[in-house]
């Protein structure tokens, strides 16, 4: 006998309810209704009002085993997919935006590309469904995306193209435009390269504002991502890492904020996905053990990270110093940055121990710290064991690190023995007169220094006489530094500048005046004088190989122009607010101007590229190239005008 009953009592709470409406998946045919055929006695038919829509069926339960059967009829027509939202067509590059009818403005939904990581609202009363073949021999497919990385940008865009689609995202989301944002797309040049930086200094990120930053995403990449202090909430900065990660817009990172540790895993986990990130670095900040582990397996797993920087920071170290043994067996990092993170001598030792292992790093910095000369004579040990061509450090910043005049053979060490290091600043220490004398026989044996930093070392004209007398018999030193040294007078100059005659060095920083000077007027002078040597010798600087010019090419873009941080020992690192020594390249040298010269064609009908000609000069067989280079530097130092010029020209270098 059937039984008309509720079954709601029939099944425990704790049982698997046996109809299931996920919002996702419907009931085609259940096999169980071609087997459970014919009702059983011991079945009960009842009649289900379902909430979304009125509808009575026929179900059959067997009460032991729970198994479904839904009669056919009801599902004859399969149910269709309701569509939740409209997604507009991209708007192409080709096409103008079209303008609403009745209005100038443009119609913003035409500019706005779908939408990857956003959600549906979660208020939203829209039922999701989807239906299946009705056949059984029919295939339900998957349509597979129309690129194989659908984040490339391949199509360029104008910076005002750009802050259209920016535009139109911020009054979809009702959100405020913001001004720094909107000025950092008009410095986008190229949207399809890695060259705009994307600055979100201290701008409070909100769900609307993550929306219109996926949006720029989409067709813009960044050289550069800046976090100084910007205010997320833990959902926000959890999304705006999953865009970094999907969009791989980004090649350095720049943090200066304080992370919990859950958004420190999430940054992590985004560092190891973008294949495109280059470089990370973080400003004032305290990095535990456990934060540095995850960053360093995060660089260990991502071989495109090159460069690792430090600035201020306070780190938590281990007594075996944690950073640098992690590091050791890393084939992949090339620079290394550590200035105002407190190191002593310990530290310097683990250092040692790192370069006569590793020999993939190309530069290290360690600025502003306190090693003094028991930690530069540790390090050096290690550094000297590097001695095969190519393989080794190239870039060695120790200025404002409390050395002495006490180091001066361990420098001399350095430069000597160290086959691959083509830049060493250890300006801003107590070196004095002797340490040149001691390192001068050194740098007239080096073969591969070009980049010496010696400002603010307590110099006179003594230490500048052993100097000049090194660089006579250099042919390798390019650039010195020698601001700060207030001591060196006249005649300090005038050595300096007879044995630049002689070498090839094509840039040397001085300070322009000195009041301390027995003679300012004919100091400037003298310094002008110098510049005008300089700019000579750089015209006339013979062009490296390829191969010693692949080499130096991580040393070229370090500068030797590095001011100090006082810092005592007692004082945090990351309450320092100091900016670091900026990096910058140096450019390409002008061709010889004695070599061409160019004349105009006396040809009206010649098209404007054709207009001049450049003709070959020949020098007379008796000239003396040599001595003729620096022919016209004296009388251009008698000319004012002419020195004016001539600085000016050093200065554009």
């Amino acid at each position: 006998m059937l039984n008309v009953m509720d079954l709601s009592p029939i099944l425990n709470e704790f049982d698997t309810p046996f109809l299931v409406d996920s919002g996702t998946e419907s009931f085609t045919e259940s096999p169980v209704a071609e087997e459970e055929s014919e009702h059983s006695e011991d079945s009960t038919v009842c009649d289900i009002d379902s909430s979304n829509s009125i509808q009575k069926c026929n179900v059959q339960l067997h009460i032991l085993d729970k198994d479904v059967s839904v009669d056919e009829d009801i599902l004859a027509v399969p149910l269709e997919p309701i569509r939740t939202h409209t997604i507009t067509k991209p708007c192409s590059v080709a096409t103008t935006c079209q303008q609403d009818e009745g209005s100038g403005e443009p119609n913003y939904n035409e500019l706005l590309l779908p939408s990857i990581l956003r959600r549906e609202s979660s208020n939203s009363t829209i039922v999701r469904k989807v239906s299946f073949p009705t056949a059984e021999t029919e295939l339900a497919t998957y349509r597979e995306p129309e690129y194989d990385y659908p984040w490339t940008i391949n199509t360029y865009l104008s910076s005002e193209k750009i802050l259209q689609i920016y535009q139109a995202s911020c009054k979809q989301h009702k959100t405020i435009e913001l001004d720094i944002i909107k000025n950092l797309i008009m410095d986008i040049k190229n949207n399809t390269n890695h060259s705009a930086v994307l600055n979100l200094s201290m701008i409070n990120i909100t769900n609307e504002v993550n929306e219109t930053l996926e949006d720029l995403l989409k067709v813009a990449n960044f050289r550069t991502l800046v976090l100084y202090e910007c205010k997320f909430t833990p959902e926000t900065i959890s999304e705006f890492l999953n865009m970094l990660e999907y969009y791989e817009s980004v090649c350095d990172i720049e943090v200066a904020m304080n992370f919990d540790e859950i958004t420190w895993k999430c940054f992590c986990n985004a560092c190891t996905n973008i294949m495109v990130l280059e470089s990370i670095s973080f400003k004032g900040m305290v990095i535990n053990e456990n934060y540095m582990r995850l960053l360093l397996n995060a660089v260990k797993n991502n071989s495109i990270i090159t460069t690792l920087k430090f600035d201020a920071c306070m780190l938590i170290k281990l007594p075996s110093f944690y950073l640098v043994e992690s590091l050791m067996t890393n084939t992949t990092l090339c620079e290394l940055y550590l200035p105002s993170t407190g190191l002593y001598t310990k530290e310097a030792d683990c250092l040692g121990r790192f370069l006569q292992r590793n020999f993939t790093l190309k530069v290290l910095d360690i600025s502003n710290n306190f090693i003094g000369d028991r930690g530069l004579e540790v390090l050096a040990k290690g550094l000297t064991k590097q001695t095969t061509l190519g393989c080794g450090l190239s870039v060695l910043v120790v200025f404002n690190n409390q050395i002495t005049e006490k180091s001066g053979p361990i420098i001399s060490n350095i430069i000597s023995e160290c086959k691959n290091l083509h830049t060493l600043n250890i300006g801003y220490n107590n070196l004095t007169d002797e340490v040149v004398a001691n390192i001068a026989p050194s740098l007239e044996i080096t073969t591969t220094l070009e980049g010496l930093g010696l400002q603010c070392t307590l110099l006179t004209c003594k230490g500048i006489d052993s100097l000049a007398v090194a660089i006579e018999n250099n042919n390798s030193l390019q650039k010195i530094n020698l601001k700060g040294n207030k001591a060196i007078q006249v005649t300090g100059l005038e050595r300096l500048c007879q044995a630049l005659t002689s070498s090839k060095i094509s840039k040397i920083e001085i300070d322009d005046s000195n009041r301390s000077s027995h003679d300012p007027q004919a100091y400037v002078q003298l310094v002008k004088k110098m510049n005008a040597i300089c700019t000579v010798n750089k015209t006339f600087k013979e062009t490296s190989n390829d191969e010693i010019a692949s080499n130096q090419m991580v040393s070229r873009k370090v500068s030797l122009s590095c001011e100090p941080r006082y810092v005592t020992p007692d004082t945090p690192a990351a309450a320092v607010q100091i900016e670091s020594p900026i990096t910058s390249p140096i450019p390409s040298p002008r061709p010889p101007k004695s070599r061409f010269q160019i004349t105009k064609v006396q040809d009206p009908n010649s098209r404007p590229i054709s207009r001049f000609k450049v003709t070959r000069v020949i020098p007379s067989p008796d000239e003396d190239v040599t001595l003729g280079k620096f022919a016209n530097v004296r009388s251009s130092v008698s000319s004012n005008d002419s020195v004016d010029s001539l600085q000016l020209d050093t200065d554009s270098d």
